[in-house]
């Protein structure tokens, strides 16, 4: 199957453009290594999910342009559309993305230490509650054990 020169310019041009789409997927992992996600394990599988995905997506890319094939061209076109987004935007987006996830900690760690005071708070009370109802309940108790006696007493004596 042959392919005149301006096709193969449009798709080189569109894998440029799946390249910085395929980087641009790449900040998601970047923010799941931003979040805590450091452990080797966790950063072996999110790369090797990644690299699934982007091979999969690279092949469904290559359907409507070349039936499947993948062609050198492309792959380095989104090599070089991945590289440029990455050293460009994606330094932008990092830093973005960064000051987000502390402002979302920061906003989750205040919301985690007003519900833990009010939890502690209300758990005071609920002892407090429990503890004098159990005392009034004690001193009814007595009260009818009390009643109980007097009335077998009284009913004793006639």
């Amino acid at each position: 199957m042959t392919f005149s020169l301006a096709d193969q310019t449009v798709y080189f041009l569109c894998s440029l453009l799946f390249g910085v789409i395929l980087s641009a997927l790449y900040d998601c992992v970047r923010v799941l290594r931003f979040m805590g996600f450091t452990k080797l394990w966790q950063i072996i599988l999110s790369d090797v999910l990644y690299f699934l995905m982007c091979a999969f997506l690279t092949v469904l890319f290559a359907l409507p342009f070349n039936k499947g094939m993948v062609r050198y061209f492309t792959l380095f076109g989104e090599a070089v559309g991945f590289v440029v987004y990455r050293f460009t935007v994606g330094e932008f987006m990092a830093t973005l993305y960064c000051y987000i996830i502390r402002v979302l900690r920061k906003i989750i760690e205040k919301s985690i230490k007003i519900i833990r005071n009010f939890s502690s708070k209300l758990l005071k009370a609920n002892r407090f509650v429990v503890y004098n109802v159990g005392v009034i309940l004690y001193k009814i108790q007595n009260i009818v054990y009390r009643r109980k006696r007097t009335d077998y007493e009284h009913t004793k004596r006639t």
